[in-house]
């Protein structure tokens, strides 16, 4: 019997919370400020196509003000340590300039845009941890310093009133401890990483390898790791479905813009492979890789949601959620 072919999206929603190890304020403002722009641009095209996605916040970003933020933050001893100090939300909280809200600090607050996103037909808001947890970068305790930022996320979306029942773990970090932690916390699906040596779980450190990021850049004009389809899993891990991720749609680059059509046709011909064979397909991103260059970004993602549609005519392609996809793997 042939299965229903599936479209997934998900989105890594940190604002500069995932970004503020990597890069500085000064550097990459103008790409957060832009996700204030973006994030409706983006809706208003999943409502347009009829796109199910799926929205893993990060619970920080979650807050209206600075004095809520501050309360919600965990006890200073259930805080996850960092063989790097500087990856600590927690430390960027003491040694940054947070504003009050958003109004003097788009930065680090987006709970407007959570709302926009809930009101929306069709998507789901996820976790992407409180903290922007890194689970494999915790130096010891991680089981407790995990459960406590659970803990917190669940604060800090409790005003939502919406059932969370997907995560995504932040850099991909996910481990057998990690997945049992959110399984006891209420989550029931996960986004895992595509099962290949360049896409395998990895700490910070070891994803910073200059030669493992030029090979990812390489696969995403070039078929070179496979199309990463698969049917749903059957069986739940530690308490947690695998929604793997398939395909990571980089953001537009100028200097790259002469291997554009490559970009977009990798991910074209792996739809249409899930397609054909009944099988998922998975596309990530953050909304700050639209954050500038926003017309080239969202004409590619137009690009991408035109073939969904000629798929979903041709083959019954259909558009889930992490939900909507654990969800299926329920009723099989």
């Amino acid at each position: 019997m042939s299965k229903t072919p599936l479209f997934v999206i998900s989105l890594d929603f940190e604002l500069f919370w995932g970004m503020f190890d990597k890069v500085s304020l000064e550097s990459y403002g103008e790409n957060i400020r832009g996700v204030h722009s973006a994030i409706p641009q983006m809706l208003a095209l999943f409502e347009r196509y009829g796109i199910h996605a799926t929205w893993a916040s990060v619970g920080l970003l979650m807050c209206e003000r600075r004095s809520e933020l501050v309360s919600l933050l965990p006890k200073e001893e259930q805080r996850p340590e960092y063989l790097n100090a500087n990856a600590s939300s927690y430390h960027h909280i003491e040694n940054a300039d947070i504003g009050q809200d958003v109004h003097d600090d788009p930065y680090h607050y987006g709970a407007d845009l959570v709302r926009q996103i809930l009101a929306a037909p069709h998507q789901e808001l996820g976790s992407h941890t409180f903290s922007h947890f890194y689970a494999l970068d915790v130096q010891k305790d991680a089981t407790s310093a995990f459960a406590a930022d659970c803990e917190a996320f669940a604060r800090a979306s409790a005003k939502f009133n919406t059932q969370i029942t997907s995560m995504v773990f932040p850099r991909n970090q996910v481990d057998r401890t990690a997945l049992r932690t959110a399984s006891l916390h209420g989550f029931t699906a996960y986004r895992g990483n595509p099962r290949h040596m360049f896409y395998s779980e990895k700490t910070e450190s070891a994803q910073s390898n200059i030669l493992l990021r030029a090979l990812r850049l390489a696969d995403a004009y070039l078929n070179i790791s496979g199309h990463h389809t698969y049917r749903l899993p059957k069986e739940r891990i530690d308490g947690m479905y695998n929604i793997p991720a398939s395909r990571f749609l980089r953001p537009y680059s100028p200097k790259l813009r002469f291997i554009e059509k490559l970009r977009i046709a990798r991910i074209q011909r792996s739809m249409t492979y899930a397609a054909k064979r009944g099988e998922v397909f998975h596309l990530w991103w953050h909304p700050h890789n639209f954050g500038i260059n926003r017309k080239e970004n969202l004409r590619v993602l137009i690009a991408i949601l035109e073939h969904f549609k000629k798929l979903q005519h041709t083959y019954g392609m259909k558009s889930v959620s992490v939900k909507e996809a654990a969800a299926q793997c329920d009723a099989q």
